[in-house]
């Protein structure tokens, strides 16, 4: 009997960059769950593929997906940064500071390759 685990990861970030990283992908239809569906969606081959040579590179493309799904909703927020006043400074450190989160997660991603 195979057994279902689940691993949990734990992030500190202020409620403001949450609150604005969720408006944004509401507004773009992006969901981690659809980003986590579809990397199983992807994956899901590798269950009857026995030798690591052949899972690795299923792996490999599921991660890259998940990079290019970030960098377009980073670009979003970038251009969404980037187009709002000075008079509007807490709203711009809080998209900088959800581009930076962004920027993090995609490079500590690339580096597991």
């Amino acid at each position: 009997m195979m057994s279902n685990t689940m691993t949990q990861a734990k992030f500190t970030i202020e409620s403001a960059i949450v609150s604005a990283f969720k408006a944004r992908c509401e507004r773009e239809k992006v969901s981690m769950t659809s980003i986590i569906r579809q990397y199983m969606i992807t994956c899901q081959p590798m269950r009857a593929v026995k030798t690591k040579a052949l899972t690795r590179p299923l792996r490999r493309k599921a991660v890259m997906d998940i990079i290019d799904r970030l960098n377009n909703i980073m670009e979003l927020e970038m251009e969404y940064r980037d187009n709002i006043p000075e008079s509007f400074s807490q709203r711009y450190d809080e998209a900088d500071n959800a581009c930076n989160q962004l920027e993090e997660a995609i490079s500590r991603l690339e580096e597991a390759f």
